[in-house]
């Protein structure tokens, strides 16, 4: 990479934060932290962008002592953590969802479903399921049926084994649904509208606060993250993404145990830079 690129100030740096900023434990660690804070400082927005609802959320930027957007739910929401004003938000109605709903139920898939701020499922029985939500600080509302939901949904998630959601890929997809599925994790499908990604989210985004998407950072690890990897001024890999998603990145660093989030802004923005 042009070390002279590398040396631009760049103005918001977009985080994943499930395999990227938390390391497998889900805890952030120290240097994370310090690197956060110091690149803030420095002048660059911290914006994390995950799949994961607002709740899940804002608990982080609370510990990292950050305030301001974050966008949510693969890129159908973007809300301010102080305000809780939504900026962007798109959606979709449970009917779409019918016939995912029955091949879900039928294969023995939990499922959930989320307006921009709330989250619900038809049952919460299973002991995988509850520690599953647990681990995201998730409290997810009960419903009795899915199709009963009358508000917009923003995303419609798929929980299961690895093997299960290969194939209940494969099979969805052969009914052309009129939404967008995408792999966020090896044991969830999230379902959302077609134009949402975190790349248009990223876009939109930068588009309100004035930030030419040149001057943006995005830092990711899994296929969800491509669309923003591969639109910011400045796409990073961490290196426990998967191959083909570290080849579409412009750099490659440390893994989510090891910091990696920190070497990106120490090289990109502290600098503490490396030639690539």
């Amino acid at each position: 990479m042009d070390r002279e690129r590398m040396l631009m100030a760049y103005k918001l740096a977009a985080i994943d934060i499930d395999g990227t900023l938390l390391t497998d434990d889900y805890k952030i660690t120290e240097k994370n932290k310090n690197a956060l804070k110091a690149a803030e400082e420095e002048g660059v927005q911290i914006v994390l962008c995950s799949g994961r609802a607002p709740f899940s959320v804002t608990p982080l930027l609370e510990e990292l002592g950050i305030a301001g957007y974050f966008i949510c739910h693969n890129g159908a929401v973007t809300s301010h953590s102080n305000t809780k004003e939504i900026l962007h938000e798109v959606g979709f109605t449970i009917d779409s969802l019918k016939n995912v709903l029955d091949y879900c139920r039928t294969e023995n898939i939990h499922t959930d479903f989320c307006t921009a701020f709330d989250m619900y499922t038809e049952s919460l029985d299973r002991e995988d399921v509850r520690a599953m939500y647990a681990k995201y600080l998730a409290q997810p509302k009960l419903v009795e049926d899915a199709l009963s939901m009358k508000d917009t949904l923003v995303k419609f998630t798929l929980f299961g084994t690895d093997a299960q959601l290969n194939k209940a890929y494969d099979e969805l997809a052969a009914m052309n649904l009129p939404l967008r599925m995408i792999r966020s994790g090896p044991s969830y499908i999230d379902i959302i509208d077609q134009t949402t990604s975190k790349g248009s989210a990223l876009s939109n985004l930068a588009k309100h606060l004035d930030i030419p998407l040149s001057d943006t950072i995005a830092i990711g690890n899994y296929y969800n993250d491509l669309d923003m990897i591969t639109m910011a001024g400045i796409g990073v890999a961490v290196g426990n993404a998967p191959g083909d998603v570290k080849e579409q990145a412009d750099m490659v660093v440390a893994s989510n145990n090891e910091s990696g989030v920190a070497e990106a802004l120490e090289r990109l923005v502290l600098g503490k830079k490396q030639q690539v």
